[in-house]
């Protein structure tokens, strides 16, 4: 594919995505699945769906068996990242690469509600090993509910589809980047945002459990001594504006002696990782 060949086919790409996720936003204000059109409370055996996952209907852990072998890792991680960004934008997903267990293809965990949903493929897993269960392309799945287990990693081997091994020789290609797109970014396409962009527009939430960054912010006062006043100043009119401090100090002092160092980092309240322990080949 030539340059402008790439470019097209990824503005056709995105805008898919757009409608798409215009389509599941309309279902899952009405509480129903834009793909199957059924209620999220509503299970049928005969037509497995995504929003099996979402837990609201009686979903037994071994029909997980019944949605992988109709829709690709991609398929299922794409709609669960847009479930979770509709309770909380970014910090539901957790697909830090500095939280990952190093060498791994994927690894992420993604909170919606009360349920957690854990993904996890190694280079065994994605060129297949061991016996007939296992000899495939495929991924490791991990659900909790409330906490408490429901799937574990080791209870199945699912396989990765058509599509996903597409995708995954896509994003060895130069100009190719392959992602869940706006709707499906999670906490990895946060910490990419230009720093500068973050601190300017992001608002001070009402608490940890709601942010999805820790801003810290230290000034330090090359010449003269700072003025306390200066400080409780940017304080009241952070409270007034909802804007952050970090912004507030870095616009004041921009032009002064006044040093302002801002550190950014994922919030607390993000889900870590859920680690899969691998059995060892003797």
């Amino acid at each position: 594919m030539s340059d402008e060949e790439r470019e097209q086919w990824q503005d056709r790409n995105e805008e898919e995505h757009r409608i798409q996720h215009i389509y599941f936003r309309q279902g899952y204000r009405q509480g129903k699945c834009y793909l199957c059109g059924k209620d999220f409370k509503t299970i049928s055996k005969d037509e497995p769906c995504l929003h099996w996952l979402l837990r609201q209907g009686k979903f037994k852990s071994k029909d997980i068996k019944l949605i992988a072998a109709k829709f690709g890792y991609h398929q299922i991680a794409a709609y669960l990242r847009w479930c979770a960004n509709e309770e909380r934008l970014l910090a539901n997903i957790n697909d830090l690469q500095e939280e990952a267990p190093e060498g791994k293809i994927l690894s992420s965990t993604i909170r919606w509600k009360a349920v957690e949903w854990s993904f996890d493929c190694s280079p065994n897993d994605l060129t297949g090993h061991g016996g007939s269960h296992s000899n495939f392309p495929h991924y490791h799945f991990q659900m909790r509910i409330e906490g408490r287990q429901f799937i574990n990693f080791n209870d199945h081997h699912l396989p990765f589809n058509d599509v996903d091994l597409f995708a995954f020789e896509l994003s060895k290609e130069q100009g190719m980047q392959m992602d869940f797109g706006a709707h499906g970014a999670g906490m990895q396409d946060a910490m990419n945002f230009d720093p500068q962009s973050i601190i300017d527009c992001t608002q001070v939430s009402g608490s940890e459990e709601e942010s999805a960054f820790h801003i810290s912010t230290m000034v330090f006062a090359q010449g003269e001594p700072m003025r306390g006043e200066d400080i409780a100043e940017a304080m009241e009119e952070s409270r007034k504006s909802g804007r952050s401090m970090a912004s507030i100090l870095h616009e004041r002092f921009k032009d002064s002696d006044v040093s302002v160092q801002t550190v950014i980092s994922p919030s607390e309240s993000v889900p870590d990782i859920t680690p899969r322990t691998e059995r060892k080949r003797r």
